[in-house]
């Protein structure tokens, strides 16, 4: 018996997690810290965890308040999310009808397109050239009464690109023209040291959406956050679940607000492990591009699948490139501390040694 359904949902195909855990390996595939949390905020914080923090339902007003105050801003502009995942599918929610245009960057974050197909939109994919610019005057151009939606990651994933806040003061007004939303995905925050909060006050129609996972360290807890007008923000409130996020990540992510020190210690391993990176692939004549993230694109040129293989048998763990036609044999790797680097360097250098002589 075929069951009732939404029909264009039989056109979503999604891939499922392997069985093979990723705890045990050098994690350099999804972006996320590998370095470990210093003893003492760890130590101190396991101290805090409750048996309350399991047995009973979370209590996340008291953390609304923090984190406006963190941010300097009303907790009536903030809604509390499931990591940044979450955040941009209740837009998709609020904002976006079966047949609606929405206008978002290619390649991008993948859930952008998972969102679009499973809310039946019609999307306008803005591409990046040779020299990945993106055509902002395609993007610009393409606003008009039709769209519903603007989505921008920016920095971008898997790119590593940056718009600037002149280019997304255009792109604001031009959806203003149209009370259309404008989503800015600011995922890598911290580091990258640029943000479209300055512009808040001045665009009602801009949403911001924001994780705990990439510089304050704590994907494996889901949370994040959306700040906006506080219109917006009431509107998007009303897709809460009963409960936005669980007990131990608001214990978490309250305690590393308490302690920035933290985050910003974190963001200066990566700074200092991506430049010491950078400069010894460069020293083995290899190509590489930096970006606005914890993340870099080497070329490995015809000796790709090489260098795949023996990250693959030490352990290592690397997924994906730049998504972009004419960087095919460019690895994206995250970047970490110095000694986790070092790692890297000690395979590229095995498989390049073997592969030119």
């Amino acid at each position: 018996m075929e069951i009732k359904h939404k029909e264009w949902i039989d056109t979503v195909y999604r891939v499922r997690g392997g069985d093979e855990t990723r705890l045990d390996k050098v994690r350099l595939d999804k972006n996320e810290r590998v370095s470990h949390l210093g003893e003492k905020f760890w130590g101190d914080l396991l101290l805090k965890i409750k048996q309350e923090h399991i047995l009973a339902y979370p209590e996340i007003e008291p953390f609304y308040t923090k984190l406006a105050g963190f941010l300097g801003v009303s907790k009536e502009n903030l809604v509390i999310t499931a990591g940044s995942d979450y955040a941009i599918k209740i837009v998709f929610e609020l904002f976006v009808n079966p047949g609606d245009e929405v206008i978002a960057l290619t390649p991008t974050f993948a859930m952008v397109d998972v969102y679009g197909d499973l809310y039946n939109a019609r999307k306008t994919e803005i591409g990046y050239d040779s020299n990945l610019n993106l055509d902002i005057e395609k993007l610009v151009e393409a606003i008009s009464e039709k769209v519903s939606l603007v989505i921008i990651a920016n920095p971008n994933s898997p790119t590593g690109t940056y718009i600037n806040n002149n280019t997304i003061v255009r792109i604001l007004e031009k959806a203003q023209r149209y009370s259309i939303p404008v989503l800015i995905d600011e995922a890598y925050w911290g580091f990258c040291p640029h943000t479209t909060f300055e512009l808040l006050s001045s665009y009602e129609n801009l949403i911001i959406t924001r994780t705990f996972s990439k510089s304050a360290g704590l994907a494996g807890l889901r949370i994040g956050y959306t700040i906006s007008s506080k219109k917006v923000a009431s509107l998007l409130y009303k897709f809460r679940p009963m409960y936005e996020v669980n007990s131990v990540a608001i214990l978490f992510a309250s305690n590393i607000l308490d302690n920035w020190s933290v985050v910003d210690e974190h963001i200066k391993q990566i700074d200092e492990g991506k430049r010491y990176l950078i400069k010894e692939l460069n020293a083995l004549s290899l190509r590489t591009i930096d970006t606005w993230t914890n993340f870099i694109h080497v070329d490995f040129s015809t000796a790709k699948e090489q260098m795949l293989l023996c990250f693959s048998e030490k352990g290592i763990l690397i997924k994906g490139g730049i998504g972009v036609s004419g960087f095919d044999n460019y690895i994206r790797i995250t970047t970490g501390d110095i000694e986790e680097m070092k790692k890297v360097i000690d395979s590229a250098r095995e498989v390049l040694q073997n592969y030119r002589t």
